[in-house]
């Protein structure tokens, strides 16, 4: 799968369930089948693909920080990207962070719907992983929300 997956060359991961996460994706057949392409996004010196964050209170809303994303899992259309998965992976000691939790909410309701609204049409999704799932579980779930989210209707 060589050919679906670069950004940079050597990737600098984090984590070893970052280098899992990737191997594991690059092995599902539909990136060939569906046209995907799987981008490490997680070195925040690295890449330009971040978003604001922000959460609501009740005067309205506060910015929460800037959120840089570990995966990009895309479909080009004509040249162009057409849909796009964020894919998160977090450590269970790193996943009660009241900073990054602001930014997974935020990610998983408003910059989703907002987006999808704006484009009409489901263009974003947001999958999140914490390593406490098990290998089964954390493979089913990837390659399920994959196939769900790009299969055309």
């Amino acid at each position: 799968q060589k050919d679906r997956s670069f950004h940079y060359l050597p990737y600098h991961t984090e984590s070893g369930f970052e280098q899992t996460f990737l191997s594991e994706v690059l092995t599902f057949p539909e990136l060939e089948s569906l046209g995907l392409e799987v981008y490490y996004n997680g070195d925040r010196a690295m890449t330009e693909f971040k978003i604001k964050c922000y959460k609501k209170i009740s005067a309205g809303w506060r910015y929460v920080g800037m959120y840089t994303p570990d995966f990009l899992i895309l479909q080009r259309r004509d040249g162009r990207i057409h849909k796009a998965m964020i894919a998160e992976t977090k450590g269970k000691i790193y996943a009660n962070d009241p900073t990054f939790n602001d930014k997974r909410s935020f990610m998983e309701t408003e910059f989703v719907q907002q987006n999808n609204t704006a484009f009409g049409y489901k263009r974003f999704e947001y999958l999140y992983l914490e390593d406490t799932l098990s290998e089964t579980e954390r493979i089913q779930l990837t390659h399920e929300s994959i196939c769900t989210f790009f299969k055309e209707a």
